[in-house]
């Protein structure tokens, strides 16, 4: 009896423990670092980690010490009438415009921020901001106010007041004392009190506003430094600011166009076309082509015996293995800068524009040469394998170097800019675990959080007097976010508070603050889609390319690699380095190598891969390949027909859980109709569904032709470890109550065995 009750006991013990322990946040198994999250240029729609010098409040005692970001609060009597004259500086040879987002701060307390970016070649002469804003009528100018800093220090204060409903402009010089190389953030705090015959009426929220225009901006004005011939520079000079198109810029492969040397320049074509914004006008082509493009900057690719041997002077140091490849930035015959990567081995090619491409590596090549050991890419990728594993972990503090700051009453928001690739989609398991904190002086019946993935509200919760020294809010992204894509969180708090007077001191306005030590877990889907509504899916995955193979002609021309150069700026805008990349020609394509997502490109009898899979393009070819037939949702004319062309995602023939992209012409006209229409990231962006029509005007008619394109592919152990958690607690608890209760029922048939025989 003894046994059986310790045995008894042993198990309730094992269960109301492993019952009873609380979940593991999974902040506990996140790496330790995010030096990625924090080090990389965000792409178009992210907002860098800024570390600034963060003041701190000290309203009820809750929060001094503790090092917040904050803005004053700037007593309006101390702050001077509005600048109203423009800077007048030196000209300089070159300015650039970072427009706001046109906005509306409401509230006693309210801010926003504009992040510009100043890049190593730039020698700054000045920045000045340009606020074109309204406020409400009912603002008071002897109790409102507006602070502008840069990277959290304040610069200026000016008074609000209303103009008899007229758009009001400020100046602000920004000091060059504070403006650093990389990224710098503008703030805007309003400070806005209400006033009417009856006195103030704070409590109506709404009512005091302040409206930024979208044309409202940060000019900076600027000189180019020279290269010098420096590698680091790279991008520079063969991209910059001051050409976004990337107009003059050839990227040429030698004649011969071997694989590694097409895919190296694809993957540069790629990375550069991520500094293009509304038009791409980078070339991509042969080295014959050159002498008609007439380039005013040149990155060739070859192998160094396809070089001609007037490039071959100009090799710096040739490749001294067939390991190596070298990296040259010099001047072409033209005195045009020229960057010539070679080696001996085409495999290594690629080796050296992944160096390109990674930002930490290329900033160390302070010289014009740089040699490029085989197999450096190799351990970048091992390096990045652990990080990779648990991808889409982070803390507020990897995201923003700080927490979140609320100060006054009534409703407050802030956004945090998501440091996602842009292929990124929400997969299943999404959490956040966020550490939080409030003023004790809130009516905490009307008091609230509530936190939106993108402008959708996810989750709210109620503020409460017990919990104000340090709160917590855990809970998983609901179930329809999944496969939406977005690129920040907005976090916001409805700070009420009874009985407000018509002038608190800023000690007693309410605020909160949320840690950043908060966790917010995002998985990415690892589901293959085919919409070109999703740009990355499937050549993207995580921000690298995934498994793509180009299967190009036998011998491609300049105008068909222009083409490839142009699909792949469309996958590879913010593309990082690192990805499976493999080019192949038509004859060199085995079935047994198709476990890739293609791309192919070209005419019925210029590439022959085409009649390989026309039975499973939606337009098929006509048999003589001068057109395409009409299908069930079109009915084409003869004459139509041979003028399209036409982008056809497909299910690949050649492997499951694969994508296939073909771009499909009658003729050469027809092709370069698509490459003209890509250059344009207003039209790449319309794109959607999963087959488009190119008529020669550019108008574009899209279908949909296949049905349950998402492919679930099997997630990571750990990934199922992550997303499943509560699944495996409760496996191990039933698994050990079965083993326990196992162990009891053999020991009591022990004992009985045992009974009877002493019976007998």
């Amino acid at each position: 009896m003894k046994i059986r009750k310790m045995i008894g006991l042993y198990l309730a013990m094992v269960l109301f423990f492993v019952a009873g322990m609380p979940e593991k946040s999974f902040a506990d198994i996140r790496p330790t670092t995010q030096t990625e999250a924090a080090s990389r240029m965000p792409t178009d729609g992210e907002t860098p980690g800024i570390e600034g010098n963060p003041s701190v409040i000290r309203g009820n005692g809750a929060m001094a010490g503790e090092g917040i970001s904050q803005e004053p609060v700037i007593d309006p009597a101390n702050a001077s009438k509005p600048d109203v004259s423009e800077p007048i500086y030196d000209p300089t040879s070159y300015t650039k415009d970072d427009f706001f987002a046109q906005k509306t701060l409401k509230g006693i307390y309210s801010s926003t921020e504009l992040y510009f970016y100043v890049p190593n070649y730039w020698d700054v002469k000045y920045v000045y901001a340009q606020v074109q804003y309204d406020v409400s009528q009912l603002v008071e100018g002897k109790s409102s106010s507006v602070t502008f800093s840069i990277n959290n220090v304040p610069i200026q204060s000016y008074k609000l007041e209303y103009k008899n409903g007229s758009p009001q402009i400020v100046y602000v010089k920004i000091p060059m004392s504070e403006v650093r190389m990389g990224f710098n953030s503008v703030s805007i705090s309003a400070y806005a009190r209400l006033f009417d015959e009856e006195g103030c009426v704070d409590d109506d929220s709404d009512a005091n506003w302040l409206r930024i225009d979208g044309t409202s901006h940060i000019r900076s004005g600027y000189e180019a430094k020279d290269p010098e011939h420096t590698i680091s520079y790279f991008p520079y000079p063969f991209m910059s600011t001051y050409n976004p198109t990337g107009e003059g810029l050839s990227i040429a492969v030698s004649d011969q166009a071997a694989n590694g040397e097409v895919g190296a320049a694809m993957n540069l074509m790629a990375d550069l076309s991520s500094e293009t914004k509304q038009e791409n006008n980078i070339q991509v082509c042969l080295l014959s082509d050159l002498a008609n493009k007439n380039p005013t900057r040149t990155i060739l690719v070859s192998i160094y015996d396809n070089l001609p041997q007037e490039y071959k002077d100009l090799v710096l140091k040739a490749p001294d293995t067939t390991e190596n490849a070298t990296v040259t930035f010099t001047n072409d015959l033209k005195g045009n800068p020229l960057l010539i990567i070679t080696s001996m081995s085409e495999d290594s090619l690629m080796e050296a524009a992944y160096m390109l491409m990674d930002e930490n590596r290329v900033k160390q090549e302070s010289g014009n040469i740089a040699s490029v050991e085989k197999g450096s890419a190799q351990l970048a990728v091992n390096a990045g394998k652990q990080s990779d594993m648990m991808a889409g972990n982070y803390t507020l503090g990897d995201i923003m170097g700080r927490g979140l700051t609320y100060v006054g009453p009534f409703h407050q928001e802030n956004y945090i800019y998501l440091p996602v690739s842009q292929d990124f989609v929400l997969s299943d398991g999404g959490k956040l675990a966020l550490k939080f904190r409030y003023s004790e002086n809130l009516d905490f019946t009307r008091s609230l959080m509530t936190v939106y993935w993108g402008d959708v509200p996810v989750a709210s919760r109620r503020l409460s007097k017990e919990n104000a020294s340090g709160d917590e809010f855990n809970f998983e992204i609901p179930g329809d976010m999944v496969g939406t894509a977005a690129n920040s969180i907005k976090i916001s708090f409805d700070l009420e508070i009874t009985d407000l007077i018509c002038t608190p001191r800023q000690g007693d306005m309410p605020w909160a603050y949320v840690s950043k030590e908060s966790t917010i877990f995002l998985p990415p889907s690892s589901d293959t889609s085919l919409f070109f509504d999703l740009i990355g899916s499937p050549f993207r995955n995580q921000g690298k390319f995934n498994n793509v193979m180009m299967v190009v002609s036998d011998q491609p021309s300049g105008d068909e690699l222009n083409l490839f150069g142009q699909v792949v700026a469309m996958y590879g805008n913010g593309i990082k380095p690192y990805g499976s990349f493999l080019v192949r020609k038509a004859s060199e394509f085995k079935k047994d190598d198709g476990d890739y997502n293609l791309i192919t490109a070209g005419t019925f009898g210029g590439n022959a891969l085409l009649p390989q899979i026309n039975d499973k393009l939606s337009f098929k070819y006509s048999p003589d390949g001068a057109g395409f037939e009409s299908n069930e949702q079109l009915i084409l004319s003869k004459e139509y027909a041979g003028q399209i062309g036409v982008l056809q995602l497909l299910k690949s023939p050649f492997s499951l859980n694969r994508g296939m992209l073909a771009v499909t012409g009658s003729s050469a006209q027809t092709l370069l109709h698509i490459q003209e229409f890509l250059r344009h990231s207003k039209q790449r962006n319309e794109l959607t569904k999963d087959c488009v029509i190119v008529a020669p005007d550019f108008h574009t008619t899209a279908f949909q032709f296949l049905q349950g394109t998402a492919v679930k592919a099997e997630p990571a152990p750990l990934e199922k470890l992550v997303q499943n958690k509560r699944s495996v607690i409760f496996t191990i608890i039933a698994t050990s109550a079965m083993s326990m209760m196992l162990i009891g029922v053999i020991i009591i048939l022990i004992r009985i065995r045992m009974y009877r025989k002493r019976n007998e």
